[in-house]
């Protein structure tokens, strides 16, 4: 994980310029695994965010606004009782284990003095956060309690004394020189790699920043201990103590890496090892650390919701298609119910010379070959009567098969429906857009919409975006990313001679190329607005995308309609292949507004 010894160092450095002497001054627990502290000094206020989540452990300073719960829960009030109107005497770091303990001057119960140490241990799962009375040296509350039956190493309870984490028997990396430090990794099977040796040797490294001391030495991570001769070990010492030196004096250089906006790392040291346009400097600690979890938070929200509505979609598609093959069936039967009509018809002609029974053979008069049919009877009704019945049958039949058709029609429509949805879905940048396809499945009746409580003021429906305008070879164009900026696109937007892009076929976003002459677009305009449409629709993946274009004038929309299901006509088709790194070229060299 990110969160090493050394960035606790970096943050145990912050935290003592910035907190010696603050004052507590609010408690909350904005989630299960977390606690904010509200510190205050003469002249600014500190948001100290103290996590033990298992990804998402750490301490870090804050500017992100969270939301608390309408009531504390019990760790947060036995915090507040604790630690609120204390004074911060103290951030400290044992070594550069993954541990901070914040000791602060209260005022208890009896009105005395006293101390309290809040303790947050970094340790992935095993995180917590445990507030300890260091007078008794006993623990008073922690945010995860350990039992006996969790541990058998120690307790997390209250009343019991407090046990630092199981030491790991590493060195500091400032404690070795040239010669020890050689000792220390032949000490190691020459087999081994040289990343997992540095990383079970020195404490306050992990695996992050135990890449980047081998890759600034120009090694690599896989590279055996015995394919390293002097002038490799030279070369591994020379980066190892570079960044132990900087560890030790203080000079971190913060940073985060992010890969398409998806954070991949922080560090305090720069991440030589990832390319440069990947790498975002900040001028503290808790500010990358700040922007990396928060970025996390965000992605893992963003793909939680957004599987939430595909699944949803699955579902909905999964009930139509069922409901389109059980029509199909009743249409199917209908078509093979035509031989009632012709079997009344013929019992109707031959009703004189038939008696009732089981079964009645009779010249087929639609036949020139004049061939026989055996209609079956029910022995128990009259030859007209059972004619009445086969009469009765097929208009039952033709009925059904004409309201199937209808709703077979209904139901291929909210297929279509259902495909744009999930087209939108995935073309969706940001929450804003994931939440405008939400509110759209409410309006369809996809997601019920929970009933406001009394008292409590109703959440508005976000804000509807607008399509996204670009310019490409001086040609405005507009794309829309869902079926709200789609019905904007199209209704609002547009004008008749303007071009109108699409998929044929094949859900996706709309593209509008504004050409207010009425001319002929030039064929590289053209070619980008379609790749626009085929990157930006289900056949993203697929080579050869067709592609329809035809001037808006030629494109309508039918009263009832859903959004962004329209109708054109006299369409040109145009095939072409959308890649990532033609997208990428056509927004570089497009301006965005």
């Amino acid at each position: 994980m990110s969160y090493d010894g050394t960035v606790m160092r970096a943050v145990s450095l912050e935290l003592n310029r910035n907190l010696k002497g603050a004052r507590i001054d609010k408690i909350y627990q904005p989630a299960r695994n977390e606690i904010l502290l509200l510190l205050k000094k003469p002249g600014c206020t500190h948001r100290l965010l103290l996590s033990s989540a298992a990804q998402e452990a750490g301490i870090y300073f804050t500017s992100h606004p969270v939301n608390n719960p309408l009531e504390p829960p019990l760790f947060c009030m036995l915090l507040r009782k604790h630690l609120e109107g204390g004074k911060v005497l103290s951030c400290l770091q044992q070594g550069l284990e993954r541990v901070m303990e914040i000791t602060c001057e209260v005022v208890d119960e009896l009105g005395e003095t006293a101390k309290r140490t809040l303790i947050i241990e970094v340790m992935g799962k095993y995180s917590n956060i445990i507030l300890v009375d260091p007078g008794r040296d006993v623990i008073i509350d922690a945010i995860h309690r350990v039992t006996a039956n969790m541990s058998r190493y120690r307790q997390v309870l209250p009343g019991l004394p407090y046990q630092p984490p199981p030491p790991q028997e590493k060195t500091l990396p400032w404690d070795v020189d040239q010669d020890s430090f050689y000792r220390k990794l032949l000490s190691f099977p020459l087999t081994q790699n040289l990343n997992k040796i540095l990383l079970a040797a020195f404490s306050g490294f992990g695996p992050q920043t135990v890449s980047e001391i081998v890759f600034r030495s120009g090694l690599e991570d896989s590279t055996p201990l015995e394919y390293c001769g002097e002038y490799e070990l030279s070369r591994l010492w020379r980066s190892f103590s570079q960044v132990t030196c900087d560890i030790k004096n203080g000079s971190f250089s913060p940073e985060v890496v992010i890969r398409d906006q998806t954070p991949l790392a922080f560090s305090a040291i720069s991440m030589t090892q990832y390319p440069k346009e990947w790498r975002r400097e900040f001028p503290s600690i808790s500010e990358a650390a700040d922007c990396y979890f928060h970025s996390k938070k965000t992605v893992a929200l963003f793909n939680q919701k957004k599987n939430d509505l595909f699944q949803v979609i699955k579902k909905e598609t999964l009930r139509c298609e069922k409901k389109a093959g059980l029509l199909l069936g009743t249409i199917r039967e209908a078509e093979e119910c035509g031989n009632y009509q012709l079997w009344g018809e013929l019992l109707i002609a031959h009703l004189h010379t038939l008696r009732p029974g089981k079964e009645a053979e009779v010249v087929n008069y639609h036949d020139p070959g004049g061939s026989t049919v055996k209609i079956p009877l029910d022995e128990d009704l009259s030859i007209m009567d059972n004619a009445q019945l086969y009469f009765q049958k097929y208009r039952k039949a033709q009925n059904a098969a004409r309201q199937a058709g209808h709703q077979y029609e209904e139901t291929s429509s909210e297929l279509e429906y259902l495909a744009s949805l999930a087209a939108a879905l995935e073309n969706a940048a940001d929450l804003h857009e994931l939440e405008e396809i939400k509110t759209e499945m409410q309006e369809a009746g996809y997601i019920k919409t929970s009933p406001g409580r009394a008292g409590k003021t109703k959440h508005a429906a976000p804000a509807a975006s607008l399509p996204q305008k670009l310019v490409i070879d001086g040609w405005e164009v507009y794309l829309g990313k869902n079926n709200k900026q789609n019905d904007f696109l199209v209704t609002k937007i547009a004008r008749p001679e303007d071009i109108w892009l699409h998929t044929k076929n094949i859900p996706g976003s709309h593209v509008l190329v504004r050409n207010p002459a009425g001319r002929e677009l030039p064929a590289g305009v053209l070619e980008k607005a379609a790749l626009l449409a085929a990157y930006h629709s289900r056949g993203r993946l697929s080579a050869n995308v067709p592609v329809d274009y035809t001037p808006k004038k030629h494109v309508w929309k039918r009263k009832g309609a859903r959004p962004g299901m329209v109708h054109y006509e006299n369409q040109r088709t145009v095939h072409v292949t959308a890649t990532e790194e033609k997208i990428k070229a056509i927004l570089d060299s497009s301006r965005a507004l």
